[in-house]
């Protein structure tokens, strides 16, 4: 199983990415061997209502849990990381997949600013991996959040993560983040929310006592032959049954007017979510845990791979609501999402006084009156036939493409060359997003992933603080991340690259 997975620099180019399947295009060789999304449940409830489709069969509609919280101490918060290949419950029924604790997330860490996060990874797998703290402003390098690093099988490796003082308060989350094994090792299990505590305390009085605060996890699941999670040649397309919290259509209960924070995050490897929810709408109070300076009412929500929002829901009267991912048509070289059911919210009881409803997080971001020191072009290329990806026309070698000066801001143009949505994410440092398609963007908050459009363009700014070293930017749909579509900048303190032959931050990459 290990082995066929595992992807070596050289097989970036040779082995998995010759298939078509794994680029997100439209030639799905490996869905004719998967069972259609027509799969009957094994059992429903009453309170969740009609059978959610699905690619394999679960047990639907019972009550909404979450997965175990493990809050820091004292400043401190210590979690080891037991990954292995498991058996774990998925919509009711075992299915085996990797595991960071034996279940089929790992635990929802729960931190302050300024309090030191250590992991102890025991990589009990026959191949590599490594660990990504996306989102937060920490060290790219050393034993911190490194994902130039190599786990090796049988080691035991520590994390050390210095959270800053100023860390934003929201959700964040933690993955595998390998290049080469990154998606089959999100798909299989290895991934968990992080939260910085804080958001809270910046809602108005009324709502900080005893406001119901819920993760809501999404994330996808492919089965093949004995109940096995597919993580070779995965097709982002092939049939697939969506979570909530390892649950398909969980019961979630309220009041009338009752006002809840939804820490919505898209924890899947390749796919994308666009949410509604019934009843009610989104109000945004921080995107990729950066508060919003403006706290405004959506009636849907775009989530690529990896995105985050923390909302506020209410619904004014009872009933029984359903939260639907709608279809999303990624492009034409792209994905066709269908709508499907992810959750559902039962409204009864007495009617609740709604609380005055905040406006504002924070401030708003900044950047648009910055110094620019570079302009720089980021183009996003494929070959879609061969399943190759590309940045600037290079798939990933673990060369430096960028070296910007630590302190300056910078002016990036992502440009789309493909026919197909992708999602740019860059580790350590926020951006603001200026504009998209020539059009003023009216950012209310800094973010950590944006969709770059089929044949599109979006400006952005961002501004390289505090840290030095190399670090990563690429596209959260992992399939291109892993098959080249990612690239490394180096924050140096002169902004020149390093002469040749000088040691670097990056140390040995897979297949190098």
């Amino acid at each position: 199983m290990a082995s066929s997975r595992r992807l070596g620099l050289a097989a970036v180019v040779v082995a998995l990415c010759a298939l078509p399947a794994c680029s997100g295009g439209e030639d799905r060789s490996a869905a004719s061997t998967r069972p259609a999304e027509t799969v009957a449940p094994l059992s429903t409830t009453p309170e969740g209502g009609p059978a959610v489709e699905a690619s394999f069969a679960t047990v639907q509609g019972l009550p909404f849990t979450e997965p175990e919280v493990l809050r820091s101490r004292n400043g401190t918060l210590d979690v080891t990381l037991d990954v292995r290949e498991a058996q774990y419950e998925v919509g009711g029924v075992k299915v085996s997949g990797m595991t960071f604790t034996g279940q089929s997330m790992g635990p929802t860490l729960v931190l302050d600013p300024g309090d030191t996060l250590t992991f102890s990874v025991v990589n009990g797998l026959d191949e590599e991996t490594n660990l990504h703290e996306h989102g937060l402003h920490v060290s790219p390098i050393g034993i911190s959040d490194n994902v130039l690093r190599v786990m090796e099988p049988g080691s035991t490796s520590p994390v050390v993560v210095n959270i800053p003082d100023d860390q934003a308060p929201g959700t964040y989350w933690y993955h595998a983040h390998l290049h080469g094994f990154t998606e089959a090792q999100v798909m299989a299990g290895l991934f968990g929310a992080l939260i910085i505590n804080g958001l809270g305390e910046r809602l108005p009085a009324e709502l900080q006592t005893g406001l119901p605060d819920h993760l809501v996890a999404l994330h996808d699941y492919q089965l093949a032959a004995g109940n096995t999670i597919v993580t070779t040649d995965i097709d982002s397309g092939a049939p697939t049954t969506r979570t909530v919290n390892g649950m398909v259509n969980p019961v979630l209960t309220s009041r009338p007017g009752q006002t809840q924070l939804l820490r919505l995050g898209n924890f899947s490897a390749d796919i994308w979510y666009r949410l509604l929810m019934e009843g009610t709408t989104f109000s945004v109070l921080a995107e990729d845990a950066s508060p919003a300076g403006r706290v405004d009412q959506h009636d849907e929500l775009l989530l690529p791979p990896g995105k985050r929002f923390d909302v506020l829901v209410t619904w004014p009267q009872a009933g029984s609501f359903k939260l639907r991912t709608l279809p999303y048509d990624q492009g034409s070289q792209g994905d066709k999402y269908p709508e499907r059911v992810l959750m559902t919210v039962n409204v009864a009881g007495d009617d609740k006084a709604t609380p005055p409803q905040p406006t504002t997080m924070g401030a708003l971001p900044d950047l648009g009156d910055a110094v620019i020191a570079q302009r720089r072009t980021v183009v996003f290329s494929e070959n879609n036939e061969a399943g190759k990806f590309f940045i600037n026309g290079r798939q990933f070698d673990g060369k430096v493409l960028f070296t910007p000066k630590l302190g300056t801001a910078e002016e990036w143009t992502l440009r789309n060359v493909t026919g197909e949505d992708h999602p740019f994410h860059i580790h350590v440092n926020d951006f603001q997003v200026m504009s998209v398609n020539g059009k003023r963007y009216d950012a209310v908050s800094l973010q950590d992933i944006v969709k770059v459009p089929a044949h599109g363009e979006v400006v952005i700014r961002h501004r390289f603080e505090t840290f030095t070293g190399s670090f990563v930017f690429h596209c959260h749909i992992l399939a291109h991340e892993d098959h080249g579509m990612m690239a490394i900048v180096d924050v140096r303190t002169d902004g020149k690259p390093a002469p040749a032959g000088t040691a670097t931050t990056m140390g040995r990459m897979p297949g190098m």
